[in-house]
């Protein structure tokens, strides 16, 4: 894809629902973007600036939400939607995402002995357990692609390419500070879906508000993921990791 079809759009991304100030679900439903084309679906604004349960600390904005509490979210993000058919998401799905991918990570810093604000917790050093309502599963991450956003060669596009051609269904892309979740779902309606999901917080306006983006074209998902990482730079290293998990017996 070329930057400069990127720099149109540098103002308002695609998706509409962005442009207001607290994005809204009609029912918990997805919402049509662009018809047949691409869909939305928003959890709570502000998640991080309320507790949401006894142990959880308030947090003043999405800002100061640690590094390591994002790639936990994005990881439990992947895992849930290989139990849970995107056909079947809604916000509190969302929601809850957000607060057992806080648990995960305080968790996992619990294991390395870390402290919980601290962000250098990375997708290597996660904890490999995770519990997911009353589900538990073995988590896995792997990094298995690298490039240049915008190279010819090793670009977002063709490793994107790479990522489903090896039949992996879920992953995490990093770019600088960025960190988005997606995938491919085979079992869902229409022939399957592509996914992105981004709880990085206040950004194009969305006050904090968790998201996930639904599409059936590879190239939607990499123009979604490209409007989202939100950098111009040609030459800047990203990151693809594949995230999967195993039940626990």
């Amino acid at each position: 894809m070329a930057l400069d079809s990127l720099n149109e759009e540098k103002a308002d991304p695609q998706w509409s629902s962005l442009q207001q100030k607290f994005p809204s679900n009609n029912g918990n439903e997805y919402r049509e973007e662009i018809p047949d084309r691409l869909w939305s679906l928003w959890g709570s604004p502000l998640y991080d600036s309320e507790p949401k349960t006894e142990t959880d600390c308030p947090l003043p904005n999405s800002a100061t939400v640690p590094p390591g509490r994002l790639l936990a979210r994005c990881v439990v993000a992947c895992c849930v939607s290989n139990i849970v058919s995107l056909d079947e998401w809604n916000s509190q799905l969302l929601d809850r995402i957000m607060l057992y991918g806080s648990q995960y990570h305080d968790i996992s810093c619990s294991a390395l002995q870390r402290d919980k604000g601290e962000a250098e917790l990375s997708l290597e050093n996660l904890y490999t357990a995770c519990i997911l309502d009353k589900c538990a599963f073995w988590v896995y991450t792997e990094k298995v692609l690298c490039g240049k956003l915008y190279s010819k060669r090793k670009s977002l596009g063709s490793a994107l390419s790479a990522f489903f051609n090896q039949h992996q269904r879920t992953g995490i892309v990093q770019l600088k500070d960025r960190t988005l979740a997606f995938g491919f779902m085979p079992e869902c309606s229409s022939r399957g879906a592509y996914f992105m999901f981004n709880c990085q917080g206040k950004d194009h306006g969305t006050q904090g508000a968790p998201y996930l983006l639904r599409m059936r074209q590879l190239q939607k998902l990499l123009h979604c993921l490209l409007v989202a990482l939100n950098e111009r730079g040609r030459n800047v290293d990203f990151k693809i990791y594949k995230v999967w998990c195993v039940p626990r017996s």
